[in-house]
């Protein structure tokens, strides 16, 4: 049983590689927005790469493979390598859930935000409808009353300090 177990998890190293490759492709992804996750992801691939390279010394060591046919793929390395699918398409599932929820809500927010903003200038036409009819009804009630007060354009402009100044020295 431990022998076999052992071969088992000597026959891991292409699901590693191929969880280091798909840790890389998201670190690619992620550099922008998340650089915590982003690092996190960089130095499991990288540990992941570490541990394929281990694994397959120690499966040459242990006499699993030889160096002619480490290439080719247990039965054990082809479930691992499922495994590793099966784990990537529900966290590609899951981001594109979130994806779509995030941009519905973006939606959501702006169809709120341009509401509020129609809103805001239908008030503000109607403030100034109001305004214009409250100003059309001033100058309607002051016409009739009183007419406005014109200056005469050929009067002198004349200051009565200064007459009064001209009168004394006379």
């Amino acid at each position: 049983m431990n022998n076999t177990l052992g071969n088992i998890l000597l026959s891991q190293s292409p699901a590693l590689f191929l969880a280091a490759l798909l840790l890389i492709v998201r670190y690619f992804i992620l550099r922008k927005k998340h650089h915590f996750h982003a690092v996190l992801d960089l130095i499991l691939a990288i540990l992941c790469i570490a541990a394929g390279v281990a694994l397959y010394f120690l499966g040459i060591n242990s006499g699993l493979f030889t160096i002619k046919d480490f290439w080719q793929v247990r039965t054990a390395g082809y479930v691992g390598m499922a495994v590793v699918a099966v784990l990537f398409l529900i966290l590609l599932v899951r981001s594109v859930v979130h994806c779509v929820a995030h941009r519905r809500e973006e939606r959501a927010a702006k169809g709120r935000e341009n509401a509020h903003q129609k809103e805001l200038e239908e008030v503000r036409q109607k403030a100034y409808a109001d305004g214009m009819a409250d100003a059309m009804a001033a100058e309607a009630k002051l016409s009739p009353e009183e007419p406005p007060v014109e200056i005469p354009t050929d009067a002198p402009a004349e200051e009565p300090e200064a007459n009064a100044e001209t009168a004394d020295v006379q």
